[in-house]
């Protein structure tokens, strides 16, 4: 069973709603919206900086399944990139996917600082 079309047609603007701060606050480039890029992926949402990508993503999967994946991409000297799994979560109802991406932009924000004050503290130790 496919992805409810309202879920389909809703996710990328709750994405934006729930991850532009990576845009506003720590320099992301503009989300790229892909439609279906991989099998059972209805809807992909990818903030891209020199380095690392972040995903979110609406899924479809075996036996009725569905989901919001959101990942971490991060280079990695000489080999492919790191994918870190930040948060799965149910998604069959519109409030299930606010839910589930209210959740996980929480995650990824407090990456996001530990990532920032790691940075920090770095240069000033150089």
């Amino acid at each position: 069973m496919p992805v409810a079309d309202f879920l389909v047609k809703t996710f990328a603007r709750e994405v934006f709603k729930h991850l532009g701060f990576l845009k506003d606050e720590y320099g992301f480039a503009e989300p790229e919206v892909r439609s279906g890029p991989a099998r059972g992926t209805a809807v992909a949402v990818t903030y891209r900086r020199p380095g690392l990508a972040i995903e979110a993503s609406l899924v479809s999967w075996y036996g009725g399944e569905e989901y919001v994946a959101t990942r971490l991409f991060t280079d990695v000297p000489d080999g492919p990139m790191r994918r870190t799994e930040i948060g799965h979560d149910t998604a069959h109802r519109g409030h299930e996917m606010r839910k589930a991406l209210e959740e996980q932009a929480e995650r990824v924000r407090a990456w996001a600082r530990s990532e920032e004050h790691t940075s920090e503290l770095q240069s000033h130790h150089d």
